[in-house]
């Protein structure tokens, strides 16, 4: 009995228990979801059609993902059972990958927290927007991947030895997660930005030049696929055909307000957010420097009432009890995310115009004299471009949740940044209770997850 208990104990010590937790929490929400949307159309494609077919048609009337299209049509017409294991490796690595590439010191804690903040993504609302198969293959395994073919930079920066056999592993992941057009957005600045970093440092990796050569041509495809300005011409034609019409600062102006409105009711943004504001009061004295670390979170809890009064039936019917009138008579979803813009959509870009200089103000407040500046500003950088770049984007709205994952990633990953600088700086009281807060916000992220679909 003994042996077996200090077995046990062995295991939940282990850095990387936090991670297995976690699948357990993410193979809990396999149990409640089935096929549907996508799923249903991905899941009869090859028995119309053979492999070679589908990708050709794909790529020459709707799509440059020539390589996730056919691994969702694949997954989606075989047994969601095979699908829900994979996706749950997926989920697991996509946590270990965060981990090994940003957390390097006190693991198990740290782990901990990275676990918290993960669970407070809205994964279930996300990846259920047009079938929990298809959305997962064709946004969480991306950037998943995205995050392997980054490893090796990591390993490089830091002097580690890269095997031979896992140059390929890191290709493989790379060609998959480039497929995605955000994510290869991503991968190909990240390459790009190291490829100078390690001329200036004279640290040349033949591997990480061939990598961003190949990202670069990637980008090229994807612009020139004819699929992508097919599929650009429907879209705007069936859901936004006022977007036809809008330049530079309306697309802008889009963006703005699709952050504002097609956004989760989530926990991540807060806790980050809240977790920048303790920090900054933590390491600071004067009194401007904790105000720019605590700007970010009152807006995003201005945000969330601004969706409250838009789109909460509960207080819809407590503003016509009060008033006598409805407030659909003032403001609607649909007038906002649809037609022409006004007043209130280029109030809504001054709006996040200040949010985007207040985050990048306590971003360089808060990091200023770390080791950790460059990457810290990469990744609240990451976050604010992922929501820029959809404003180029006719699916903007009709995309909605899912497009979020990339920001709330980032989020997560600036998060344990923030952790694994500055919790050690705290008293060992205050350390505690930080720990039992981002626990407890991980408990009602979970269950916000998993409640919907119950």
């Amino acid at each position: 009995m003994e042996i077996f208990r200090l077995k046990i104990k062995k295991i939940v010590n282990w850095d990387f228990f936090p991670i297995l937790f976690f699948g357990l929490l993410v193979m809990s929400f396999h149990f409640f979801v089935r096929p549907s949307g996508d799923d249903i159309t991905y899941g009869t494609v090859f028995y119309h059609q053979p492999v070679l077919a589908f990708i050709r048609d794909a790529y020459y009337t709707w799509s440059s993902r020539i390589v996730i299209m056919p691994v969702a049509a694949f997954f989606a017409g075989n047994s969601f059972w095979l699908f829900s294991v994979v996706n749950i490796l997926v989920y697991g690595l996509l946590a270990v990958m965060i981990s090994r590439i940003f957390v390097d010191k006190n693991r198990l804690k740290t782990n901990w927290a990275l676990i918290f903040l993960l669970i407070c993504v809205p994964f279930v609302s996300m990846m259920t927007t047009a079938g929990w198969v298809v959305t997962n293959i064709h946004y969480l395994w991306p950037l998943t991947f995205a995050l392997v073919a980054i490893y090796p930079i990591k390993k490089i920066c830091v002097g580690e030895i890269i095997n031979w056999y896992e140059y390929p592993l890191y290709f493989l992941a790379a060609i998959f997660g480039m497929n995605m057009e955000l994510v290869a957005a991503i991968l190909v600045s990240v390459y790009l930005i190291f490829c100078l970093y390690f001329g200036y440092r004279k640290k040349n990796s033949i591997f990480v030049i061939l990598m961003a050569a190949i990202l670069v041509g990637n980008l090229f495809f994807i612009l020139l696929c004819p699929g992508n300005g097919a599929r650009e011409v429907s879209e705007i034609v069936a859901n936004f055909p006022e977007y036809a019409t809008f330049g530079f600062v309306q697309k802008l102006t889009v963006s703005a307000t699709s952050h504002m409105f097609t956004i989760d009711q989530n926990f991540i943004m807060l806790t980050v957010m809240a977790m920048a504001g303790l920090f900054s009061w933590q390491k600071y004295k004067a009194w401007l420097p904790r105000i720019i670390g605590i700007i970010p979170f009152v807006i995003c809890l201005m945000i969330n009432w601004a969706r409250i009064l838009v789109l909460s039936p509960k207080f819809g019917f407590l503003f016509s009890v009060i008033t006598g009138k409805s407030i659909h008579d003032w403001v609607t979803l649909s007038g906002i995310i649809g037609g022409q813009l006004n007043f209130y959509h280029y109030l809504g870009l001054v709006f996040m115009f200040i949010f985007v200089l207040s985050l990048i103000a306590m971003t360089v407040i808060l990091f200023k004299d770390e080791k950790t500046f460059g990457v810290a500003i990469l990744a609240i950088g990451a976050s604010i471009m992922s929501r820029v770049v959809m404003g180029f984007s006719p699916t903007v709205y009709a995309s909605g949740a899912r497009t979020f994952l990339f920001q709330y990633i980032a989020m997560v990953i600036f998060g344990v940044l923030m952790y694994r600088e500055f919790n050690p700086l705290m008293t060992s009281n205050k350390q505690n209770m930080l720990f039992k807060l981002l626990g407890f916000m991980g408990v009602l992220g979970y269950l916000e997850s998993l409640l919907k679909l119950i």
